[in-house]
């Protein structure tokens, strides 16, 4: 054992020099006998009565590493699928941004849309090694479990076997001492040697015959005693040595094998899945090249931020005014500052500027009201205001005939002979209205009624109309009083305070509706003039179109489901519900409320300066698109503001813009 350990440290050490043990007991150079050393002292080891122990202190050891690297593998785990699932949720809401109003779209968009897909590729490949990750937690932690259930089974056995023969030894040790003193005592008493044979007590003492007689008796019961113990012992040990420990040692070493294999694995297993993320996330990032899919720089190359400028601003030539001609900026003196005989008469001219004097004459219709002029405003025009011709001269026949037809017109002047008269601040002037007739017939004069307009004719009458019939009639798929009030809102009240909110004036009212209801082919409501730039008018003007409809937009047949919906407590099956209801209306119906919800989204994105948001427009809307005729319940009105609420705050997942 000497040559052993030394050579051992001999290698240890490093040393090339062999030592005079080394060659005598072994005869090689320790570089030669290195293997056959260590295996021989590793069996002398595990086959001597330390064996046991030390291969159960090596199985905790294999077990707690396993242990220790599932954690690390449960750790790792989280993280990559916290980061995967954080990178899946970024890419779907960057992906809705790009569906927003106020989002760049165009080759960006495009673009952008193709990386965030390529990071949701990223984002499942994380999550697949997550995963596994897991699996192989899962297998360590049961190897593990397992090699524990094992240590302990054999650590009872291992060891209760050597205690035994630990034990057995320890028996004979005590039956030899036993008999090595009955023997000592026999061969003094025997001998004539009485200095230790002092008996004490009050029996007689016994002869020397008898003394002698009993010390033999007594050496052949520890001789015999011994001789069993000695078998005992001997059979104890042949078991351990030949059976038991083998057996012990055996099962631990595998154990301890399977183990430290089964962790070897996983680690392989680990390095594996790390190399197979990295090379699956590059050739996503950055592909090769005779495959068709597209790197990530070669997504952001395509990005043509020229192109995605001019196309931007092609969108915006529909609202490109007709005539670019800049306005004329000149001084004008008040009217009431002019003397009277410096007022002119009023000429048959259209003046598309807000009312400033006591007669304005629309520029589309012709229809002459009475308006009140603020004088305290100063006089505007506008550019490209349009010029309507004359009306045609008729001939004699047609004259007659039209004055036989309308008397009452003979009662009234021709429009040019109707002076402007001062009257002082405020004051208002009459002047015939001029209704558009048929091709052929002669213009019907009227004159303006003293309270309101209510008197005029609906030649293509527009409010009360059903949908279909208006559809019908206008060869459209929307109304056009919806576009053209849409288009001026979009245009000129997004940042108005109180829009729908706020009424309009009733005299701008009135007008436009005689407008709409006789001829509105001309109205342009991109121009603010032909809505007196009242935009509160035309708010009102909308809702009362849809107000007064026969059939509510969110028709009569489908109320009870809308309110029944509504009722709904979960956000998204109350939303999920409503759009199954908007699905079912008629075809009319849903492009007319798609194109209305559309724009009070454009409304709400502004209500910073509007104050008008969801809740607000809601509740202007709610009875207006439900209507009040059919359902008079006045329970069901909060219902109505909360379904017109939802539809609002999800435009975009039930209208696709």
């Amino acid at each position: 054992m000497t040559g052993i350990y030394h050579a051992q440290e001999t290698t240890t050490h490093g040393a090339t020099t062999p030592s005079s043990h080394e060659t005598g007991q072994f005869g090689a150079r320790p570089g030669a006998g290195d293997a056959d050393n260590s295996s021989t002292l590793v069996n002398g080891i595990l086959h001597s009565e330390i064996g046991v122990t030390a291969l159960l202190t090596r199985l905790k050891l294999a077990i707690t590493s396993c242990r220790d690297f599932a954690a690390f593998l449960k750790k790792r785990a989280a993280l990559e699928d916290d980061q995967a699932q954080g990178l899946r949720k970024l890419c779907k809401s960057t992906h809705e941004s790009l569906k927003r109003s106020d989002s760049r779209q165009e080759s960006y968009a495009q673009q952008l849309d193709e990386m965030t897909s390529l990071h949701d590729r990223l984002a499942e490949h994380g999550i697949v090694f997550a995963q596994a990750l897991l699996q192989m937690y899962d297998e360590l932690t049961e190897m593990a479990n397992n090699m524990e259930r094992g240590r302990k089974h054999w650590k009872q056995q291992g060891l209760s076997s050597e205690r035994r023969a630990h034990e057995a030894e320890q028996a004979v040790e005590k039956a030899k001492a036993r008999y090595d003193s009955c023997a000592d005592e026999y061969d003094r008493v025997r001998s004539g040697d009485r200095r230790s044979g002092k008996s004490f007590g009050f029996k007689a003492a016994r002869t020397g015959p008898q003394h002698e007689e009993e010390l033999q008796r007594r050496v052949n019961q520890a001789s015999s005693d011994y001789e069993g113990k000695v078998q005992i012992a001997k059979a104890h040990r042949q078991e351990l040595i030949a059976s038991l420990r083998p057996q012990a040692v055996r099962a631990l070493r595998e154990m301890v094998h399977e183990c430290d294999s089964g962790l070897t694995v996983q680690l392989q297993r680990y390095a594996q899945l790390n190399e197979k993320l990295v090379l699956n996330n590059g050739l996503t990032i950055s592909p090769f090249k005779n495959t068709q899919s597209s790197s990530l720089r070669d997504i952001v190359s395509l990005i043509d931020n020229e192109k995605d400028f001019k196309s931007f601003l092609t969108d915006f030539s529909s609202k490109l005014p007709i005539n670019t001609k800049e306005p004329e900026i000149k001084f004008e003196q008040h009217p009431s500052l002019i003397p009277t005989q410096q007022i002119p008469l009023f000429k048959n001219t259209i003046h598309t500027a807000p009312p400033t004097t006591g007669n304005d004459l629309h520029p589309h219709t012709g229809h002459v009201s009475r308006v009140s002029r603020d004088l305290t405003r100063p006089q505007q025009e506008f550019p490209g205001q349009p010029q309507f011709p004359d009306q045609p001269q008729l001939p004699a026949q047609s004259q007659l005939l039209a004055q036989s037809q309308f008397p009452a017109q003979s009662q009234f002047p021709p429009q040019s002979q109707f002076p402007v008269q001062s009257q002082g601040f405020g004051a208002i002037v009459q002047q015939p209205v001029t209704f558009p007739m048929q091709r052929g017939q002669a213009p019907i004069q009227r004159p303006v009624s003293q309270n309101s307009m209510s008197d005029l004719p609906r030649q293509r009458p527009v409010f009360g109309v059903p949908l279909d019939e208006l559809l019908a009639r206008e060869d459209s798929s929307t109304p056009a009083i919806v576009y053209q009030c849409i288009q001026a809102v979009d245009l000129y009240g997004l940042d108005v305070e109180g829009i729908y909110r706020v009424s309009g004036e009733k005299k701008h009212l009135d007008r436009l509706n005689v407008v709409f209801n006789n001829d509105a082919s001309c109205l342009d409501f991109r121009r603010p003039e032909d809505f007196f730039q009242d935009v509160y008018s035309v708010a009102s003007i909308l809702k009362q179109f849809l107000r007064e409809l026969p059939e509510p937009l969110l028709t009569n047949e489908l109320y009870s489901e809308f309110v029944a919906a509504s009722r709904i407590d979960d956000d998204i099956t109350r939303r999920d519900s409503l759009h199954g209801l908007i699905n079912r209306l008629p075809d009319s119906n849903y492009a007319t409320l798609r194109l209305l919800i559309l724009h009070l989204n454009r409304v709400q994105q502004h209500s910073n300066m509007n104050r008008m948001n969801s809740g607000n427009l809601a509740i202007c809307f709610g009875p207006t698109l439900f209507g009040t005729s059919e359902n008079p319940n006045i329970a069901d009105a909060n219902w109505q503001v909360r379904a017109i609420d939802t539809i609002l705050q999800n435009c975009f997942s039930i209208f696709h813009e």
